[in-house]
């Protein structure tokens, strides 16, 4: 069995997976607030996009899927928490508070790691 022919029992069709992704993005760019959002929360969203794509073409019952949804969610949530300029203004970010930037060491990391985390080597 070959990479592709695993994958297609995960993560479906891969011509449906990428018409239902295409689909659920271009319907997110039509949202009013699209343009307010910054490069990572729009990747993030496209991102999220891919896996419900996924979900809805291959398997739903793939915990990884699921899992690749709030990972991505939980990084947005601790940049927007931890990395704000204020509560009002979260678009600017001090220097090093990119989540696609990793920090020099875990203890100049913004972001704090969990125990799951730890043990799942995120």
């Amino acid at each position: 069995m070959t990479i592709i022919d695993e994958r297609q029992q995960t993560h479906g069709d891969y011509y449906d997976t990428a018409a239902t992704a295409q689909a659920l993005k271009e319907e997110m760019r039509q949202g009013k607030n699209w343009k307010t959002l910054d490069d990572t929360e729009r990747e993030t969203l496209d991102m999220i996009a891919t896996k419900i794509g996924r979900i809805l073409s291959g398997n739903a019952h793939e915990v990884d899927h699921w899992r690749d949804i709030a990972d991505y969610a939980t990084l947005i949530e601790r940049w927007l928490t931890s990395c704000t300029a204020s509560e009002c203004d979260p678009t600017p970010r001090p220097a090093g508070c990119n989540p696609a930037t990793p920090a020099l060491s875990p203890a100049a990391s913004v972001w704090p790691e969990t125990q799951e985390e730890k043990e799942r080597g995120f």
